[in-house]
């Protein structure tokens, strides 16, 4: 069976090694292949570098900017977009499925999914349109946001979330046929456990963009008269602010930069706790993977965290007023079951975040849609 898979609109090969992903994006594919055999044709928006790139042998990649020149012109970029599906005719040859990367570029799987009357897979990893609404955005992109997913909603055969709070959003303020959505978690896996005992004492660890969403201001400052020392890995636009928010507060923090994946769940063995302090998320793939390490995973308690944490059985949630970040940072080391807590983080993603259930998921799904 032949999926044409479409990337984020904007977004290469050469863009997830940038960003340290590769490797893990990678794993699910080679899964699919391997099990169930599958081929796959990446259509990126990369120029020819991306074909250099050495994949299993099933999977051909597509860039657009090897068919086109990549204008100077964003606006320009973006109606070439739209088209795609005549561009790829005779590049990606007879196929079964069109597979679509989050929401951003879904027009161009809906055009080629209308001119080749082949089934539409939507994978999402989070809400757009929730998030543009969070991030407080313009009332023109909300609305495009909401449009986007509107219509993709009504162009998918299967629309698949990560998690059961952007289910219930969808289903209150779009038309949607629920048969459509699935909830599909992300997958992680980490072989890298180290013995609890012999990890950082002193040290937490913090993962993402450096970007007001994941409200590190906040944690640095719950870190002051504390003898602990802050590890963040993600950079950013907020990070020279946040370098002189710590120096001014007398916080040790080390800013560690993008991390390669396989080398960041290295990272993660070495530490006992980690800590979230995200205002949202969507299915957070920092906080399964450290769990996945074995750290005992410390976050806000905000609906999508909650739904992955059980407080005081696989981690730990803090709000402002019950239970404050600061006074359990002043008292990590005095905090009961550790060990108790890290086993169970990963009795949990073994059990619901394994890549072999998903890949089965994905099959059971594609298998589903093409039977019609």
């Amino acid at each position: 069976m032949h999926i044409v898979y479409f990337f984020t609109y904007g977004y290469s090969i050469k863009s997830w090694e940038s960003a340290g992903i590769l490797s893990r994006e990678l794993k699910i594919f080679d899964k699919l292949i391997e099990d169930f055999g599958l081929k796959f044709t990446f259509v990126t928006y990369g120029d020819n570098k991306d074909k250099e790139f050495k994949l299993n042998k099933n999977i051909k990649i597509v860039p657009i900017y090897s068919l086109i020149n990549k204008s100077e012109n964003k606006y320009k970029n973006l109606y070439s977009s739209f088209k795609l599906s005549k561009l790829l005719k005779n590049e990606i040859g007879n196929f079964d499925v069109i597979k679509q990367n989050q929401l951003l570029g879904s027009w161009a799987s809906i055009l080629l999914k209308l001119n080749s009357k082949k089934p539409l897979y939507t994978r999402t990893g989070y809400d757009m349109f929730l998030f543009s609404l969070k991030e407080k955005k313009s009332i023109f992109k909300i609305f495009l946001y909401y449009l986007l997913t509107q219509l993709t909603l009504i162009f998918s055969n299967i629309y698949s979330i990560t998690n059961k709070l952007d289910s219930m959003f969808l289903k209150k303020y779009f038309l949607v046929n629920k048969k459509k959505l699935v909830i599909r978690p992300n997958w992680v896996s980490n072989e890298n456990y180290k013995n609890f005992n012999l990890r950082y004492e002193n040290k937490i660890l913090s993962v993402g963009r450096l970007e007001k969403q994941k409200n590190f201001e906040y944690l640095i400052k719950c870190l002051v008269n504390t003898n602990l020392t802050l590890d963040i890995v993600g950079s950013g636009s907020e990070q020279e602010n946040l370098e002189k928010i710590s120096e001014n507060l007398a916080v040790n923090v080390n800013f560690l930069g993008t991390v390669e994946n396989n080398q960041l769940l290295k990272l993660m063995a070495e530490y006992k706790y980690f800590v979230s302090t995200s205002s949202f998320e969507g299915n957070p793939k920092a906080i399964l993977e450290a769990m996945a390490s074995g750290c005992v995973v410390i976050a806000k308690d905000i609906p999508n965290n909650v739904e992955i944490i059980n407080n005081k059985v696989n981690g730990i949630l803090f709000n402002e007023h019950s239970m404050p970040l600061q006074s359990l940072l002043k008292n990590i080391n005095t905090l009961d079951d550790e060990q108790n807590l890290s086993e169970n983080g990963i009795e949990y993603i073994k059990k619901n975040n394994s890549i072999e259930e998903l890949a089965n998921n994905i099959y059971q799904d594609i298998q589903l849609i093409t039977s019609k």
